[in-house]
Order: C-alpha cells, then structure tokens, then sequence
C-alpha cells in the first residue's frame, strides 16, 4: 500500500517530552513529504498554539487542530470549522460555577484562549508563550464574565476546557455533562477534560481531510498515544500507537512502535511504511 497521508499527533508523539521535535523525526517528515506524502498535524491545540512548533516542518501541510473542530487545509485555509452551541455553553458555566466553584475552565475560539482566571498550568503556558517571538505567540484573553461574554459577542467556540486538581471532581463533572449535552469529551491529563461538537474528533476529522484530497482512509496513515487520537486510529488504514501510549490506545492500533516519542516514534513508522 502506497500511504498518501499520515496524520500525527503532536504532544506525547511527535514531540519528545521536552515538547521539541527531534532531528530524525524532523528528517524523516520533511522526506515523506518531499516524496509527495500528505503531512498532517493532528492536535487537541488551536492553530496558533501550534505555528511555532511547526516552524521548521514542511510547509503547505493541512492542519487538524482542537481535536477535530477545525480543518485546514494545505493553504491554511479554514475547511471546516465545528463551532459549539453557546447555549449549552452557558449551561455548563452555570453548573461549574453553582457546583464545582474552584473548577478551571476556558474556552478557545478562532485563535484566542479565553479564561476568568488564571490556573497554575496557564500561569506556566503564559511565561513560555511570553519567552516566543511576538509572531508566534498565542493570545489569551482574561475575561470578566464568561455568560456575559458569550451572549454578547457569540463567539465561534471549538472547545472547552476543564481543570481540576480534585480528580473526583473531574470524573463528575463528566459524567453529568455527558448525560445533559451532546458533546464529545476526552480527557487531557490526569485532571482534565476538552469538550467539542459531538461528532467530531481527529477521526471525523481525517475523514473529512481524506475525501477533500481524493484519498482513501485506507491511504491514510494516524499515530498517536491518548485518548483523543484513538479515533483516527480506528479509521486509518493503517492506526499506529507509539510505545509510550496507553494501553487502551495500543488496544485499537494495528501497529505499536518499537520507539517512544523520546526517540524518534515517528521517524520509525515513515520509514519503515512511507519512505
């Protein structure tokens, strides 16, 4: 089978635990392409989080970012774009702020993270974004009222995040939103949730990327190591986890690396299947 396209996951695949692309893996992206293969960016980040990460990659390579809600293709030009409902999101506020009042949540719309208040993670996020060149940093907005904000300006929302240091509190607030909404959620971390259109996920999103292009999904390759890359694993022709993944994930996979994204995961599935 000649593979058209591979799609891949960023944080805890392609990039080491540094959160770096290394050499090898650089190398053997830049060759895929280069041999005409499709090179897909696959993340649960918005685009703007990724544009430095991806500085040195090969260019003209479409994007799947928020887990799906957004589609971009070789141009960077938007090819799909999952907007939330904003009333189901002010539901959500409202329970997170009557129920769980020390709960984290902010929510990504275009190229922007909007929050109430700062949690320690996007204390940490914020000095590194502020140590980039000022054309790759991310914005984020602090907002005064979220419910305000939403009905106001009726934002294009593709996903809603939840942090907790509480696990417990996680785990509820899950399994009630998941009964109340029409949603899809995966988790991120050991004390997070991410939120969007139920439908989507890289999956969906693979198979929208695919058709768009003329590809098969048997001609499409996917790598990835969390729960939120086990559908385009599923849907792939051929579904990679890396070493370093969860066993739930490697349970769907057709391959399983022999290397973990600390040394060069994605270098060894090109190489052994694309190049």
């Amino acid at each position: 089978m000649k593979y058209k396209l591979i799609a891949i996951d960023m944080d805890g695949t392609f990039l080491n635990e540094e959160r770096q692309i290394t050499e090898r893996n650089l190398k053997a992206v830049k060759k895929a392409a280069e041999l005409g293969t499709k090179v897909v960016i696959s993340s649960g980040r918005i685009p703007s989080a990724l544009r430095y990460i991806i500085k040195d990659m090969p260019k003209n390579q479409p994007i799947i970012a928020c887990n799906g809600s957004i589609i971009l293709d070789h141009n960077h030009k938007e090819i799909a774009y999952g907007a939330m409902d904003n009333n189901s999101l002010i539901t959500m506020i409202d329970i997170l702020r009557n129920d769980f009042k020390d709960t984290f949540f902010s929510f990504f719309s275009e190229d922007i993270i909007y929050s109430e208040k700062l949690h320690p993670f996007a204390e940490k996020f914020n000095e590194y974004n502020l140590t980039l060149p000022v054309e790759y940093r991310m914005e984020l907005k602090m907002i005064r009222d979220a419910k305000n904000f939403i009905l106001e300006s009726t934002p294009r929302v593709s996903k809603f995040e939840i942090y907790d240091d509480n696990i417990s509190n996680v785990n509820a607030i899950r399994a009630r939103f998941e009964k109340l909404f029409d949603i899809e959620i995966v988790s991120s971390g050991l004390n997070g949730i991410e939120i969007t259109n139920k439908g989507l996920s890289k999956g969906s999103s693979l198979e929208v990327l695919a058709k768009h292009y003329g590809y098969s999904l048997e001609e499409c390759i996917a790598v990835g190591n969390d729960e939120n890359d086990i559908e385009m694993i599923k849907k792939a022709g051929l579904g990679v986890a890396v070493s370093n993944a969860k066993e739930y994930v490697k349970s769907v996979a057709n391959y399983i690396t022999i290397r973990d994204n600390d040394h060069d995961a994605i270098s060894e599935v090109i190489e052994k299947f694309v190049v």
